[in-house]
């Protein structure tokens, strides 16, 4: 249990990395399609590599397709929600947009308590709740630049229901244990969801693809993508999954990474240092350990 709770804090960890390049793309109008395009591919090629070393996927042939499907389709909702995450944060707060964008984790959670019988103890009740009061109090935030007061919440609730779906489909295999599926496959079918859906838009799109300037982006992205996806967070949903804990998995990696953000914004965006940036960090830091128990 307790090495699960770990690989799923480093990947919290790794995902501040994803808001950091989401982050940048806003400030400096980056093509994020291209920057998530690009990344996808350099990572489905790493994992197409790492399967010839690890047998892929084993089960009942329709749970091996249903699966491939749902996580699949995960790829796809992770490539609309840091596509609206990224418009979002264009005239948001990055904090409070990704502090709205997290929240999601309530999603698997209760798809865990109402389809797969996780057990609704109080401290798992107890440490999602400390998890999202910190969310609400992070959220609170103003936005950071003279715009529409609320121009940027549609977008934002976007990337919530996209991230909400994502979750749910990518967190499926950890439940049907009879299906064998390797963290290289997941990730591979995760990266080609996000290609297949930037593939089929891109004839819709007003702007041509520019990659100026994305390079490093795309570096990052796919560097912090490949350390949690092949070897923190699938293995850690495992791990807890294991022992009747799978609905904590999610809201541990998010409440991780929603702190790291909150210090980032704090010693690299110096963004003030509120009251309710103070108390959110605690709610959450404590729901984690809540959770953990």
């Amino acid at each position: 249990m307790i090495p699960g709770i770990c690989l799923l804090i480093l990947t919290g960890i790794c995902w501040v990395g994803i808001a950091i390049v989401v982050n940048d793309a806003a400030k400096k109008r980056r093509d994020i399609d291209f920057i998530l395009f690009a990344s996808s591919s350099v990572i489905a090629v790493t994992a197409i590599g790492m399967m010839v070393f690890n047998p892929p996927l084993d089960g009942p042939p329709i749970r091996r397709l249903l699966i491939c499907i749902s996580v699949f389709l995960a790829g796809m909702g992770n490539y609309l929600m840091l596509k609206w995450l990224r418009r979002a944060m264009v005239q948001g707060n990055c904090g409070a947009v990704w502090g709205i964008t997290q929240s999601a984790l309530i999603c698997p959670f209760l798809m865990g308590l109402l389809l797969f019988g996780v057990k609704p103890t109080l401290c798992r009740i107890s440490g999602v709740l400390l998890i999202l009061t910190g969310i609400i109090l992070f959220s609170r935030t103003k936005p950071n630049r003279k715009r529409k007061a609320r121009g940027w919440l549609l977008p934002a609730f976007g990337a919530f229901a996209a991230s909400g779906l994502a979750q749910c489909f990518a967190n499926l295999p950890s439940y049907w244990t009879e299906i064998r599926m390797s963290n290289e496959l997941r990730a591979c079918l995760v990266q080609a969801g996000t290609v297949c859906l930037f593939l089929a838009t891109t004839p819709f799109r007003r702007k041509k693809s520019d990659p100026v300037g994305t390079w490093k982006s795309v570096v990052l992205l796919s560097l912090v993508q490949i350390l949690s996806l092949f070897f923190f967070f699938y293995r850690g949903l495992d791990l807890v999954a294991e022992h009747g804990c799978g609905a904590i998995g999610y809201p541990i990696a998010q409440g991780s990474s929603i702190a790291g953000v909150l210090l980032y914004s704090r010693f690299f965006l110096k963004t003030p240092c509120t009251l309710n940036s103070v108390l959110a960090l605690i709610a959450i830091c404590g729901g984690i350990t809540v959770m953990s128990l």
